[in-house]
């Protein structure tokens, strides 16, 4: 007998059953990535705003946007007068820090003084998965290229990490064992560099770098260098454009070292023998010799407290070696979730205040940005709108900015608020995770970013 109708009717209802079970599920994250919610059930049941009985997460008090003014050139008082105002459908960088020292001035002073440096105006960015693959930041720093010249991708990890499969670099490596913060149990914190990793070799290693032809700016470079620690004599050979040779004998010694060499280049190789288990390497660097460079330290899953742990003497050691003109923070994809409490937000906002406090000793006069999480959206009741708790949270960063003296960029408000990703999505900015842009949004927000910085300007 033909019992076929039967058993798709049992397999349906397991289906079902499953999918009714998955309702009652928390959320889930994987490697620091939440999923988005599986609810069937969703169109049938009426909105419930966040947990029952869970607490109503009030918008802190955010102080108004300072006045600023500048002294009014060939007044012999000094009188002050109003800088111009934002320009109509920009999204402008807030300055809290009162003219102080991590204010947005130290990096326009830079960039009016681009051509008399001896070093290019290079600016750090760490962020979650939102700016992996150089998404977004490879499109910041071609406009800032393009305008005050320069080319280079900037910061590239040693050894591969899921944020070295980018196009902006086409990297090939051998001998670097990677080691992220993200894997906890095997990390060592306290060997950590400026992107929270760090890279291992057992005798030799090698590492090669090509430019792409991703944009105008990506394909050749001024200068290449390569940054590293180790109590061991090392030998550190670089071969430009498959040519030319450079070795570089380094000495044992406690703190961060670096070589470079100079010329014009499209590809180098960085070749180390010698090393032993003490010697730490941290990144290389493809650098214009002026202009400007920006240096993506994204790391997937992060919440940007961690960054509290790199050891201050290593990051003031690389402030010397690697010194920066604008620091921005991008983070809150993983510092919360629909289920977030007040409290728990505002012990973020406490955690990120060590993040700043290092920063500003390791970087005593160098400005600091805090750009606000993006938009992130879900499925609600048979709609796609903002996630609760990320209009909060941008509210409390800034405030954390104005708390600290430093700036502040509200990239939700950018991205076009409530729900801005999810028109984003529409038009193939982002992904249907609605969470996550693509290179095409990337472009996009970099625009609104860099518009809203030289506003300031």
């Amino acid at each position: 007998m033909n019992n076929e109708p039967a058993r798709t009717f049992v397999l349906i209802a397991i289906i079902v059953t499953i999918l009714v079970y998955l309702h009652f599920l928390p959320q889930v994250s994987l490697a620091g990535t939440q999923l988005r919610d599986v609810d069937i059930l969703s169109d049938l049941l009426p909105e419930i705003d966040g947990d029952a009985g869970g607490d109503v997460i009030a918008k802190p008090v955010v102080p108004a946007a300072p006045v600023v003014t500048e002294k009014a050139k060939g007044n012999a008082k000094n009188t002050s007068v109003k800088k111009k105002p934002c320009p109509p459908g920009t999204t402008c960088v807030i300055d809290y820090s009162g003219g102080g020292a991590h204010g947005m001035a130290a990096f326009y002073k830079a960039l009016a003084n681009v051509q008399k440096m001896n070093r290019p105006v290079r600016v750090a960015y760490w962020g979650d998965s939102f700016i992996e693959s150089d998404i977004m930041t490879t499109d910041l720093r071609a406009l800032f290229q393009e305008k005050f010249g320069g080319n280079g991708v900037g910061w590239v990890d040693c050894g591969k990490t899921t944020n070295s499969a980018r196009p902006t670099v086409r990297v090939a490596t051998s001998g670097f064992t990677s080691h992220s913060v993200m894997e906890r149990k095997s990390f060592n914190a306290s060997k950590q560099g400026i992107s929270q990793r760090y890279f291992t070799v057992e005798g030799s290693a090698y590492m090669t770098l090509s430019g792409t032809m991703w944009n105008k700016h990506c394909g050749s470079w001024g200068t290449s260098s390569i940054y590293f620690k180790t109590s061991t004599p090392v030998s550190i050979t670089a071969t430009m454009n498959d040519g030319a040779q450079k070795t570089f004998s380094a000495e044992a010694s406690s703190g961060v070292q670096s070589v470079t060499v100079a010329g014009q280049m499209t590809k180098v190789k960085w070749t180390v023998s010698g090393a032993n288990a003490s010697t730490l390497f941290y990144g290389t660097a493809l650098d214009p010799q002026q202009g400007v460079v920006v240096d993506n330290f994204a790391m997937r899953g992060s919440s940007g407290i961690s960054l509290a742990g790199i050891p201050e003497n290593t990051m003031k050691e690389m402030s010397e070696k690697r010194p920066y003109d604008l620091l921005v923070l991008q983070f809150g994809l993983n510092a919360t979730s629909p289920r977030s409490t007040q409290k728990q937000m505002q012990n973020y906002v406490a955690q990120m205040t060590k993040v700043i406090d290092m920063l500003k000793r390791c970087y005593p006069n160098t400005a600091i940005l805090i750009v606000s999480m993006s938009d992130r959206d879900q499925r609600v009741g048979g709609q796609i709108k903002t996630m609760k708790g990320v209009e909060e949270l941008v509210s409390y960063q800034q405030l954390l900015a104005a708390d600290n003296k430093v700036a502040f960029f509200n990239m939700f408000e950018a991205m076009g608020g409530n729900g801005g990703i999810s028109k984003m999505a529409q038009k193939g900015m982002a992904g249907k995770d609605y969470t996550h842009i693509n290179f095409k949004g990337g472009a996009y927000v970099a625009k609104k970013l860099f518009d809203g910085i030289m506003a300031g300007k």
